[in-house]
């Protein structure tokens, strides 16, 4: 015999690479982990957006929280009614000297006192809710004075909520001056 070794018939000769299977296997885990990075790059940028918005929207809805504290209680001059009287119904608050004054305002962009709009917030929108509450569970709204007013300031994004303050003021809080 001019050889020693033992040829098997029917054994393959393997050559080294990749089978189709292992590729297979490959391009998949490597799709598996770009979809997980990229998913977690969006929520990152989502993350970051939210936290920019909070950042403008704070302060924003904080000043006219400041603004609203700073109003009586109740109509100093006029008949006591909920909200505003006839002669507040000018186009910006200068007017305004009570807090349910500021029931149910809102402006697009937001307005400082005397109606003209904040410069950078023209996507911005300011909102407020005044309502009277119960002194035992301040969540629970009623339709009668009970010396409890809930004041919920939003600032929003687009529409989508970035800040909200709530304040609580009593009719025995010290007169404005």
């Amino acid at each position: 015999m001019s050889s020693d070794i033992a040829r098997i018939p029917n054994a393959r000769h393997r050559t080294p690479g990749f089978t189709l299977i292992e590729a297979v296997i490959s391009v998949v885990l490597v799709g598996v982990l770009l979809v997980a990075a990229i998913n977690t790059l969006g929520a990152t940028a989502v993350s970051k957006r939210n936290i920019e918005h909070q950042a403008l929207g704070y302060p924003l809805a904080a000043d006219l929280m400041t603004e609203i504290l700073n109003q009586a209680y109740e109509e100093p001059v006029d008949t006591v009614n909920f909200g505003r009287e006839s002669s507040e119904s000018g186009g910006d608050r200068t007017d305004w000297d009570d807090i349910d004054d500021y029931e149910g305002w809102s402006a697009t962009p937001p307005e400082g006192k005397d109606g003209a709009p904040l410069d950078g917030y023209d996507q911005w929108t300011r909102s407020v809710e005044i309502a009277f509450v119960q002194t035992a569970s301040l969540n629970n709204e009623v339709g009668v004075n009970t010396g409890v007013k809930r004041i919920t300031v939003t600032a929003s994004f687009n529409g989508v909520p970035a800040a909200e303050l709530v304040a609580i003021r009593t009719q025995a809080w010290p007169k404005a001056k």
